[in-house]
């Protein structure tokens, strides 16, 4: 259930972004195996891509701050991957996250396009993962997390995919054998949390049975038309399904964020950057 939104502003490396907006979803998870003894909320981020808003993103942690949550999901793409990697402004974001919250954090592809191409990059992802493991982030690289809050467990799993699931033209199948061959069956004691960067595969993630996914990647489509939604992925495809918002399948639920900052293409029409909240009850 979406709840509503508002807007704060911001700049990222030298051009003016947009406000960015906060966007509510209300989950019940609650069954009659599993009650919450009271509501919580986490904050979700994604495709920060090294912007700041005010010095320090001083501005993005204290609206953090303000929704007091219980933890920092974080989807990927909080750098980019650039012929001089951009990494200062997540480092910094999330050395103040750790000091408050746990944090957990799933590769998007700008990082493990780093990851993968040393010959272009060297060290740079070897650098950064171990600076914000070393600040208390859960690195999550095709691995889990287990938490219980307020008498309810939670799994919380990272999905990190090659760069044949993002590139341009045809893509490669993503299907939930090929999900348990990297991750291994979800955890039926728990209520699991699927960070997957790209929401284009939502239907192999509901199969696998991830009861909520959160990705980001397509930055809610760049322009966003009225009653058509985002009208162009990275992957240069038109009018994407999974472009932003709430999405539901047999029972399965996605959110998708528009993110927070941009790269190469530095454009956003009736498309603000985006904080997601979400409060289980």
């Amino acid at each position: 259930m979406l709840c509503g939104s508002y807007y704060l502003s911001g700049k990222d490396k030298g051009f003016a972004m947009p406000d960015f907006k906060v966007t509510r979803y209300r989950l019940r998870i609650g069954s009659e195996k599993r009650d919450l003894e009271q509501p919580f909320s986490a904050v979700f981020l994604s495709d920060l891509h090294n912007a700041s808003y005010g010095e320090g993103n001083s501005r993005l942690l204290q609206e953090i701050r303000n929704e007091n949550p219980e933890l920092i999901l974080v989807a990927g793409d909080m750098i980019t991957a650039s012929s001089e990697p951009s990494t200062d402004a997540s480092i910094a974001l999330m050395g103040e996250l750790t000091k408050q919250y746990p944090v957990y954090y799933a590769n998007g592809n700008h990082e493990y396009r780093m990851k993968q191409n040393t010959d272009k990059y060297q060290d740079a992802y070897e650098r950064y993962s171990d600076a914000i493991k070393s600040l208390g982030v859960h690195l999550l690289e095709n691995g889990s997390a287990r938490v219980e809050l307020y008498k309810v467990p939670f799994r919380i799993w990272g999905l990190e995919l090659d760069q044949s699931y993002f590139r341009r033209g045809r893509t490669a199948q993503l299907t939930s054998s090929v999900i348990e061959g990297l991750l291994g069956k979800p955890d039926e004691q728990c209520y699991n949390i699927l960070l997957a960067h790209h929401p284009s595969y939502f239907p192999a993630y509901a199969v696998w049975g991830a009861d909520l996914s959160l990705s980001g990647h397509l930055h809610g489509g760049m322009i966003r038309l009225p009653f058509l939604g985002g009208v162009v992925s990275p992957q240069v495809r038109l009018f994407p399904k999974y472009d932003k918002g709430m999405y539901m399948l047999d029972g399965k639920k996605l959110i998708v964020s528009a993110g927070l900052g941009n790269h190469t293409v530095n454009l956003r029409i009736n498309n603000p950057p985006e904080l997601v909240v979400i409060d289980f009850v």
